[in-house]
């Protein structure tokens, strides 16, 4: 054999392109109230609750409650994602990249979209006429609202409903705490109620018997928990699965579990994606893509935190 047929070897490609391990889709549109803004910053309306007053003699004065109207402030943040495509690189390639590269980047702003909701939850709101009055978590509101009280933490040593002691990561007791915090708000029972957790919260319920066995009610039709790695509902709350929470100061995943109306997510402008040729680059193929977003707490007592060790 010739020592050089190997120039005469074929190479060959794969002519799909695979993307490595991302969060593709946002897991949190949806699951908070949304509102289309204008503006630099953009206020979300609420009306708190009143009370009837009885009826004490005949023909008397028709009442007037004075109905507090309140807001909460949210300010929008531009964000933009691109990335060139060589023309030349494109002649040396069995794919055209471009799409591949437009999804990378909504994939993208997807989790940008959920980074703003995270972070709206636990931090910093805004309320009053015009949005000065700072509302930190968990200390609740400084209106001075008894309707609207401060937000509820769930330790991470919680056991008012079950058996044990020292830190825990997530339970079925920090769970029904959660969910009596909530019921003790009030609010609209039909509401959806949602629970944000990571993969090894995930593995905390998986390994107890209430989460996996259909005697307790979890599992649904034929899903099975302990063969398929899969609860979608427990005590009411549907779950999400985000790698993306938060921690606390000491190194603790603070879980939030919320009512639909606790949370505002503002956009000023939704992800749009454009393809031109830049002229300055050697007419490469740019994509670009961008959205104004911003997100707000809008309710203390509908949203509870709880922390996992």
């Amino acid at each position: 054999m010739s020592f050089t047929v190997t120039t005469a070897f074929v190479q060959q490609f794969n002519e799909n392109v695979a993307f490595l391990a991302q969060q593709v889709e946002s897991r949190f549109r949806g699951k908070v109230l949304e509102d289309m803004i204008q503006g630099e910053s953009a206020y979300m309306e609420q009306v708190a609750p009143s009370a009837a007053q009885k009826i004490t003699s005949r023909h008397s004065d028709s009442p007037v409650m004075n109905t507090q109207h309140l807001r909460r402030r949210l300010a929008p943040y531009d964000y933009g994602w691109g990335d060139l495509i060589d023309n030349l690189d494109k002649m040396k390639l069995l794919i055209d990249p471009t799409s591949t590269y437009a999804k990378t980047g909504a994939m993208a702003m997807n989790r940008g979209q959920d980074d703003e909701v995270i972070a709206a939850f636990f931090g910093t709101a805004y309320t009053g006429h015009s949005g000065g009055t700072v509302l930190t978590w968990p200390n609740g509101n400084s209106e001075s609202v008894p309707t609207q009280p401060g937000g509820t933490v769930v330790a991470v040593n919680d056991w008012a409903y079950g058996n044990g002691t020292g830190n825990s990561g997530l339970t079925i007791s920090k769970l029904v705490s959660a969910s009596v915090a909530l019921d003790a708000a009030e609010g609209d029972e039909g509401e959806d109620r949602y629970c944000a957790i990571k993969a090894i919260q995930k593995g905390n319920l998986l390994a107890t018997t209430e989460a996996t066995l259909k005697e307790f009610g979890v599992a649904k039709d034929d899903l099975a928990p302990l063969r398929d790695g899969k609860i979608a509902f427990i005590l009411g709350f549907q779950l999400i699965h985000s790698e993306r929470l938060q921690l606390n100061a000491s190194a603790q995943t603070r879980v939030p579990a919320w009512r639909k109306s606790a949370m505002g997510l503002g956009i000023n402008k939704d992800i749009s994606a454009r393809m031109a040729e830049r002229a300055d680059k050697r007419f490469s193929m740019y994509v670009y893509l961008d959205m104004s977003i911003g997100a707000t707490r809008l309710e203390e007592s509908k949203l509870v935190e709880i922390v996992c060790a």
